[in-house]
C-alpha cells in the first residue's frame, strides 16, 4: 500500500471530511491527489484493469474498489484502493484484499487511519494483506493491527533488510554517493575498491551456474495452469497466493507489455519444475537501475534451481547496464540459497509486509512461520 500519508491529529481544516466508497468516475481526482503527493499515477486503462480484468473482482456482486476522503468542497483529499485477491490453504480458497496507491493531503492526514480501517473489513474479505507499506503506513499498521488483535507483521521472511548483487559498479556507486549527498567524484575510486572486494569474497563466482537450463518465457501459457495445480498438491499446508495462468496474466499484463517483467523456468521437457519472475524496480530519484526477484516457486522443493535463474538474471543485468540484482523476503529455506551466494545487504527504511484476518482460526494458523511462502508477488507490491 504505497503511500504519502502520515500519522497526525486531525486539523481544523480537516474536520469536515466525508469518507465514502471510491468509484471509477473518481479517477481524475484520485490521479491528481497522487501526483500532488509525489506518487506515480497509473494511466486510466491500467488503473481500471486492477478490477475490470481481475478474475477475482468478477466473482463478487459488489466489491468496493477503494475508499476516498472528500472535503466540504467535494475535493478528494485522501484515497486508498482495495484490490480483490485470493489464496489457497488446506484445500480451500481464501478471499483476500490488498490496498494500493494510498495518498492523503497533508492537512487531512489525521484521517489516514480511518481510511485504513474502512479497508480492513471482514465483510469484503477473509484475509487482508499489505506487502508494500512505506515507513509512515508501517507505523500505522503496527498500531492498528495490534489494537484490533487481527494480525501484524508477517512472521516469515526478512522484510527489514534487502540482499543484492552489484551488476554495474559505476552506476551503483553513482546512485550511492547521490543518496548520501557526497561529491560524485568519490564514485570512481570506490568502484575499483568495491570490485576488488567482491572478487576476493567470491561474490559472483556462481554467476555462470547452469544458465543453459533456464528457459525464457514471453508470457504465461497453459503449462502454468498445470504448474499451479501441482504446486497446490505439493504444499497443501502452505498459504499460497493464487498463481493460475489467468491470474498471472492479469497481474503482470502491463509489466510484460512495458518489458519490465522477466519470466524464466526450469523444465522437464514440457513440464515446468520451477519458475522465477523478475521485475524492474528502478529508483529514478537516485538514478538507480534495479531488477528484483519477486517470485520463485518449485514443485519438487528443489530451491537450488533458483541459482541458475539468478545467474541468468545477473548476466542480463550486466548486458543491459542495470546496476543491481535484488532478492529478499522469501521463507528461510529459499532465502538461505540466496544468502549462500554472498550478496550485499542493505537496511530497509521500514518493515513492509503486514497481514490481518478477522477469522480467528485462520489468524492463529498464520502465526506459524512454516505456513507462509511470501514474496513480492503477494498483495499490490508488483502490480
Amino acid at each position: 500500500m504505497a503511500t504519502k500519508a502520515d500519522i497526525t491529529e486531525p486539523t481544523k481544516a480537516s474536520l469536515d471530511v466525508k469518507l465514502r466508497e471510491a468509484t471509477f468516475d473518481d479517477y481524475e481526482q484520485i490521479c491528481a491527489l497522487q501526483k500532488r503527493n509525489g506518487l506515480e499515477c497509473k494511466p486510466r486503462q491500467e488503473w481500471e484493469h486492477l478490477w475490470k480484468n481481475n478474475p477475482e473482482y468478477r466473482e463478487y456482486a459488489h466489491w468496493p474498489i477503494g475508499y476516498v476522503a472528500e472535503n466540504s468542497e467535494r475535493v478528494i483529499v485522501g484515497y486508498t484502493a482495495w484490490i480483490p485477491l485470493s489464496y489457497h490453504f488446506e484445500g480451500r480458497k481464501v478471499t483476500a484484499g490488498s490496498g494500493w496507491g494510498m495518498a492523503v493531503d497533508e492537512p487531512y492526514r489525521g484521517h489516514t487511519i480511518f481510511l485504513m480501517r474502512r479497508a480492513l473489513n471482514p465483510r469484503t474479505s477473509e484475509f487482508q494483506v499489505d506487502a508494500s507499506a512505506k515507513p509512515n503506513v508501517s507505523r500505522i499498521m503496527d498500531r492498528i493491527l495490534i489494537r484490533l488483535n487481527v494480525g501484524g507483521r508477517i512472521p516469515a521472511g526478512d522484510w527489514d533488510n534487502a540482499s543484492f548483487w552489484i551488476t554495474n559498479y559505476q552506476g551503483f556507486l553513482n546512485s550511492a554517493v547521490k543518496a548520501r549527498g557526497w561529491p560524485s567524484l568519490l564514485a570512481y575510486p570506490a568502484r575499483a575498491a568495491m570490485w576488488i572486494r567482491d572478487q576476493l569474497r567470491g561474490s559472483t563466482s556462481w554467476a555462470t551456474c547452469n544458465v543453459d537450463k533456464v528457459q525464457v518465457c514471453s508470457g504465461f501459457d497453459e503449462r502454468f495452469d498445470r504448474f499451479w495445480e501441482e504446486l497446490k498438491q505439493a504444499y497443501p499446508r502452505r498459504f499460497l497466493a493464487t498463481r493460475s495462468r489467468e491470474v498471472l496474466e492479469w497481474h503482470f499484463r502491463y509489466g510484460l507489455a512495458a518489458k519490465k517483467i522477466w519470466v524464466v523456468t526450469i523444465n522437464d521437457q514440457s513440464r515446468i519444475l520451477a519458475y522465477g519472475i523478475f521485475r524492474r524496480q528502478d529508483n529514478p530519484h537516485l538514478g538507480l537501475k534495479r531488477i528484483r526477484l519477486i517470485d520463485f516457486q518449485a514443485v519438487n522443493g528443489d530451491h537450488q534451481t533458483m541459482v541458475p535463474m539468478l545467474a541468468w538474471a545477473f548476466d542480463r543485468c550486466r548486458q543491459e547496464e542495470i546496476h543491481i540484482l535484488e532478492a529478499y523476503g522469501f521463507r528461510s529455506d529459499k532465502q538461505s540459497v540466496i544468502e549462500s551466494l554472498r550478496p550485499h545487504r542493505r537496511r530497509l527504511p521500514a518493515w513492509s509486509f503486514f497481514y490481518s484476518s478477522f477469522n480467528q482460526t485462520l489468524k492463529k494458523q498464520l502465526q506459524n512461520p512454516e505456513v507462509w511462502d511470501p514474496s513480492h508477488y503477494d498483495g499490490d507490491e508488483s502490480l
